[in-house]
């Protein structure tokens, strides 16, 4: 059984493959609603509206109604139009399909026309070709994300100003852009405490060696991944960690798994009994090596807990589809705050700790819900590398 610091009545944080979701959903709180498929769009839409004067840079996004609550039942867009740019492709049970399940939701909840473009992982000049050619005013709204697409999505967003768009998990300051970002460094505080007391407690964890040391394998050198970091070294060091017993290791990118592998099984030999995966459709590598060398490790972006049972203890998840599916409703009532930036964070459900209570006994859950109050209190802040 699992449960999430999250309502879990929201959208689900993944849409996996059949057999995968059987077993996930053999760990999980509540079954997935099944995403309504893409539809490729049957006519031209009309324009989207004139971009609007630039907002406040930034804002606390609200916390919203649940994905076919009550007030999505009247909203009913047929003529509205989503393209969803991605910067690789489907299938990392992760970051890109918890975008696609937000836009499948709204679609099936709204009634609106989707599409979604994939693209190489290595291709950046095909990203950008697929941004530009849903940017010709056939699409209400173009959604793409990561820092990946910062600068494509600055270059085209200015040659089409009456183009909307969003950008999730980064930042581009422009009047017809709405841009999304998340507090995964409050989330991941969480599964530093996590981590931290796993890697003390021979007692209640079984696989653990009890020396106290923790691993993080990133995909990139770069800031919104530092900012996992940053959260879970401040969580581990919180319930006695050492500094130089959290081993940091960086991919270089997304999407090699081999090389997570190798870097996991590295820290293992090292010393650590668990290690967080912050690496995209990369890290899955991450959470094969921890069932191959029978050790623990911690999921992201989705709810992943399910993947490798025993071994996969928890999920920091980005709720990015939650955020996705409340900006596109916004978008289609005209209350989207164009040129805004959105921070979802603990308070309003856009990140949280997905724990297996299978393998993690209730005097942990209690002590990792003890530091969620906190944090979300404000009792703890959470260092981070953006200024929020």
């Amino acid at each position: 059984m699992a449960i999430s610091w999250m309502t879990r009545t929201r959208l689900p944080a993944i849409v996996m493959a059949a057999a995968v979701v059987a077993t996930a959903c053999s760990s999980a709180a509540t079954t997935a609603p099944t995403a309504a498929p893409a539809s490729a769009a049957a006519a031209p839409a009309s324009a989207a509206a004139p971009a609007s004067a630039a907002a406040p840079a930034s804002a606390a996004a609200p916390a919203s109604a649940a994905p076919g609550a009550s007030s999505a039942a009247s909203i009913n867009a047929p003529n509205f139009k989503v393209a969803l740019v991605v910067s690789g492709t489907l299938g990392d049970k992760g970051f890109f399909d918890s975008a696609n399940a937000g836009v499948m939701q709204a679609a099936k909840d709204f009634g609106i026309q989707t599409k979604v473009l994939q693209a190489s992982p290595t291709d950046p000049a095909q990203w950008l070709q697929n941004l530009e050619s849903v940017s010709n005013g056939d699409y209400n709204l173009v959604i793409t994300g990561s820092t990946q697409q910062h600068d494509n999505l600055t270059q085209v967003a200015k040659e089409h100003p009456n183009q909307h768009y969003i950008q999730f998990d980064d930042q581009v300051a422009l009047p017809n852009v709405l841009s999304i970002e998340y507090k995964q460094n409050d989330g991941s505080y969480l599964a530093g405490v996590l981590a931290g007391i796993v890697a003390t407690d021979k007692a209640d964890f079984s696989l653990s060696s009890g020396g106290g040391k923790v691993g993080l394998v990133g995909g990139m050198n770069i800031p919104v991944i530092n900012d996992f970091v940053d959260g879970y070294k401040q969580g581990a060091e919180s319930v006695g960690i050492s500094a130089s017993n959290i081993l940091v290791s960086y991919i270089g990118n997304f999407t090699d798994a081999n090389k997570a592998y190798n870097l996991t099984t590295a820290m293992y030999d090292q010393g650590a009994d668990i290690v967080f995966a912050v690496a995209g459709g990369a890290g899955l590598g991450v959470l094969k090596a921890s069932a191959e060398q029978n050790k623990y490790s911690i999921g992201v972006d989705s709810d992943q807990n399910g993947l490798y049972p025993g071994h996969v203890l928890a999920s920091m998840v980005k709720e990015v589809g939650n955020s996705l599916y409340d900006q596109i409703k916004a978008a289609i009532l005209g209350t989207a705050p164009w040129g805004q930036l959105l921070h979802y964070g603990l308070p309003n459900k856009g990140v949280g700790l997905i724990i297996d209570t299978k393998d993690v006994p209730q005097s942990v859950v209690d002590k990792i819900n003890a530091a969620q109050q906190d944090v979300a209190s404000g009792k703890v802040v959470v260092k981070s590398e953006f200024s929020q």
